[in-house]
């Protein structure tokens, strides 16, 4: 098996997912947030969370299915809940024990439920997205596999400039590399003295720069880029934004050569500077 899971004696055994998961496989999918949309684009269940739960989990088993992966791969799980308060769990739950039966999974991966200030667009509650790890396909000559680098323990960079500082000041690295995989923290729109453009659409391309230096010092380009997490502080309620869509779509479709990075797009309350609107975190396989 690709994917072992386990709870440690010492922290609290909880029945709908594992504390810990250990992966062996060599092939690892990232999925895109998946919402509760049909495959038209339309939205299931406007207003209903424990549906929107229920569809937005099928679609995730759906990507899975599509990368010779199920439910069963997964390592990471992590779901995004507008609005949310502790009297939506039974709603929540509800969606899982209903997508699992539709799915038949029986997967309990590790898992993080974060509280947003908004998504995608307004009738959109919840979003999934999730990390799996498989094995090499029996099918699949081992010359067609793509080569990779042996395991090496991590190597950790600060971007010059505002990285050096940050390493200083708060003692946390910009890029993490551990054999073909690279890392990052998340990246604002900040200069190197930690100033904020006025202008909303600078703030959100400079965050991309951000990106790409820092990717630098790791060896890698947004050229390697496989996922895309991207946070905002809504433009208006309940609704990231026009400016903030537009230029994300904008930047990556310049930056990535033709390339689609999986990408999940979430609005908070707020970010870790005052001012602050953006912040782009990426994971790269070089």
């Amino acid at each position: 098996m690709t994917v072992t899971l386990s709870n440690p004696q010492d922290l609290p055994q909880v029945d709908v997912y594992h504390q810990v998961a250990v992966a062996t496989g060599s092939r690892q999918v990232f999925v895109a947030g998946q919402v509760s949309w049909d495959a038209d684009g339309a939205t299931v269940g406007v207003g209903d969370l424990a549906a929107q739960v229920e569809q937005s989990y099928a679609n995730v088993a759906t990507a899975l299915r599509h990368a010779g992966a199920s439910t069963d791969d997964v390592v990471r799980l992590t779901v995004y809940a507008v609005d949310w308060t502790p009297d939506k769990m039974p709603a929540l739950l509800d969606g899982l024990a209903r997508a699992a039966r539709r799915t038949g999974s029986t997967a309990t991966p590790p898992a993080t439920l974060i509280g947003v200030a908004a998504l995608d667009v307004p009738e959109h509650l919840v979003e999934i997205e999730a990390t799996a790890v498989v094995g090499q396909p029996a099918s699949a000559p081992a010359a067609a596999l793509p080569e990779t680098r042996p395991e090496s323990r991590p190597e950790f960079f600060a971007t010059p400039g505002y990285g050096d500082r940050q390493l200083e000041r708060m003692g946390y690295s910009q890029a993490v590399r551990i054999g073909d995989r690279v890392e990052i923290s998340g990246q604002g729109g900040w200069d190197d003295d930690f100033v904020f453009p006025a202008d909303l659409e600078d703030e959100i391309v400079r965050a991309f720069d951000n990106v790409e230096r820092t990717l630098a010092t790791a060896g890698a380009t947004w050229a390697d880029v496989v996922h895309v997490n991207s946070y905002h502080v809504p433009e208006t309620p309940g609704f990231i934004g026009e400016t903030h869509n537009r230029v994300m779509v904008e930047q990556m479709r310049a930056r990535m050569d033709g390339r689609a990075p999986v990408w999940t797009e979430t609005g908070v309350p707020a970010l870790g500077a005052p001012g602050m609107r953006v912040e782009i975190r990426v994971t790269a396989i070089v």
